[in-house]
């Protein structure tokens, strides 16, 4: 904390508030912080033209409250997608990521465009109107689909110093792009071009070595994200560009190393992987994988990723005899609103 202003009190409740529920679980104490700091951040937003310390603290305790709201033990709310876009929001009107070079603030910027991608992801595949229009007031309805409101649409403008930018970027971008293989707009050459492109780019991105300055845990994350990413694009899309025997191998080779021995504490791709365990045994590995997860101190309730996955795989069983493929956009609505409330899959 570097002055007495609001928005530096605002963080300092949000520190607190998250502290206590971490340590302590859902509590009166807690919930006290968090009020404060919501009372606080609202102050914070009143006062004017916030200077790019104090845009800085607001950004970082949005933030905090949004990790809050996803740490609750029951997910029972969707109110940190509140959040997290309000910190985007907050980043946009203060232009923070060009008001300094310092890698704390670049460091910050990543965060919550991180969480921000895959909030997208989240909105992309939600279908409970009646509950979206609750929480987000006017929603934007894409293809049947909540969306983000157009001053959400956040893309970062700075060189990023987190390895994984380049492909949450690509994933955001797919998020823009592509479109229910049922809407006529999806045979369009415009449409193939663009699908095309981005396919290349995350090839590129998987052919590139993992940089040998992440930590062993950080590594196989990044190769999960480069993986589940390609898989969704060419599984949301139907792909006609697909080439299915270097997806299967990309495949199979999570499931014979990262999946077989490793722990997953990213929602994303855990969700997308566990889409592609069509056979008994590779189900076997995301429950084993799961149960490893779940072991983890760090690691918050996975209720919301299972019971997603629980979803998608009885709407493959029953469909499993069919001929024709059950649609990958409506297999993921399916398993994403089998949820109460909209997850964070971050």
């Amino acid at each position: 904390m570097v002055n007495n202003s609001t928005s530096s009190s605002a963080l300092l409740h949000a520190m607190l508030a998250y502290s206590s529920l971490q340590h302590h679980g859902l509590s009166e104490t807690a919930l006290k912080f968090k009020v404060q700091a919501l009372h606080l951040l609202s102050t914070s937003a009143k006062d004017g033209e916030l200077s790019s310390v104090n845009a800085s603290q607001h950004v970082a305790a949005s933030m905090l409250l949004g990790s809050f709201e996803t740490l609750r033990p029951s997910e029972s709310s969707g109110e940190w997608l509140w959040h997290i876009w309000g910190a985007v929001d907050v980043i946009q009107a203060t232009q923070l990521s060009d008001h300094s070079s310092e890698n704390e603030t670049y460091a910050l910027v990543d965060w919550v465009n991180y969480h921000h991608t895959l909030s997208r992801f989240s909105t992309q595949h939600w279908r409970h109107k009646a509950l979206a229009q609750k929480t987000f007031g006017n929603p934007i309805q894409r293809f049947g689909r909540v969306t983000t409101p157009q001053l959400s649409i956040y893309k970062p403008n700075h060189h990023s110093i987190d390895p994984t930018s380049s492909i949450m970027s690509l994933l955001s971008e797919a998020c823009d792009i592509v479109i229910d293989p049922k809407d006529p707009k999806s045979h369009s050459p415009e449409y193939r071009n663009s699908l095309q492109r981005l396919e290349a780019q995350v090839d590129e991105l998987i052919a590139s070595p993992i940089p040998n300055s992440l930590n062993p845990e950080s590594a196989v994350a990044l190769e999960l994200y480069r993986v589940a990413t390609r898989i969704y694009i060419a599984r949301a899309s139907q792909s006609p560009f697909e080439a299915p025997a270097l997806l299967d191998s990309l495949i199979d080779a999570l499931f014979d190393g990262p999946v077989a021995s490793c722990t997953c504490i990213h929602f994303f791709p855990l969700l997308i992987l566990a889409c592609e365990s069509r056979r008994d045994d590779q189900r076997v590995a995301i429950l084993n994988l799961i149960d490893r997860t779940q072991r983890d101190a760090r690691v918050r309730s996975m209720k919301a990723v299972t019971n997603a996955i629980q979803a998608i795989w009885v709407q493959q069983d029953l469909h499993a005899d069919d001929e024709v493929l059950v649609n990958y956009m409506d297999l993921l609505s399916i398993g994403m609103s089998s949820n109460s409330t909209i997850p964070s899959f971050a």
